[in-house]
């Protein structure tokens, strides 16, 4: 087993004992925070919160926070649409990531991106791109290898300008057509960077 098959294997395991540590912790708190429905997702403040700072949302709660959280967003990040099987959809800063090829790349992409959305023509601050293809075991070949090397020719289209709302469309349209439910969500915040399903 190479180096990078042994890594996804350990961050799939990783994952899966946060996920079940997440929803062992929430069984008594398993309503949505803001109208009371069953939640089906964990809403924090960024990536790897403490449990006590998610909230339990559920899917129509999640989109007006994240609607809010999009549409004021001022600087761009490149968006990977969500996937089955990765426990977490997270705001991750470029800075944070610099030794990986994707982090290079999403700086490369959203210095030369468009500025107007390709749906609905206001100012466009997101790059949109599919996830056919990604999967829990080879997330981290996103990391090492970039969407070019990896999503792209897996047979998604090149990445697409798109507003705030056009964006959180988008993922609330994925999420409801995949049945997805993730542990923990969080939204772009302050600075450039990308937002991807992942496994902690």
């Amino acid at each position: 087993m190479n180096n990078l098959a042994l890594v996804g294997l350990v961050a799939m395991l990783v994952a899966l004992v946060w996920a079940i540590a997440y929803f062992r912790g929430h069984k008594k708190s398993a309503n949505c925070a803001v109208c009371g429905l069953p939640a089906r997702f964990g809403y924090s403040p960024k990536a790897e919160s403490d449990r006590k700072d998610i909230a339990g949302v559920c899917l129509n709660c999640l989109k007006k926070r994240l609607a809010a959280d999009y549409e004021s967003f001022q600087a761009r990040a490149l968006v990977i649409e969500p996937a089955a099987g990765l426990p977490c959809y997270v705001f991750q800063p470029s800075g944070e990531w610099k030794e990986y090829k994707l982090s290079e790349e999403t700086k490369m992409l959203l210095s030369n991106m468009e500025s107007a959305c390709h749906r609905c023509g206001d100012r466009a601050n997101f790059l949109w791109v599919t996830s056919d293809g990604l999967r829990g075991d080879n997330v981290e070949t996103v990391f090492t290898q970039g969407i070019a090397g990896t999503l792209l020719r897996w047979g998604n289209s090149p990445p697409s300008s798109i507003c705030g709302r056009c964006c959180v469309d988008l993922i609330y349209q994925s999420i409801e057509r995949q049945q997805l439910t993730f542990a923990e969500v969080c939204a772009p915040r302050s600075e450039n960077g990308f937002v991807m399903p992942m496994g902690y």
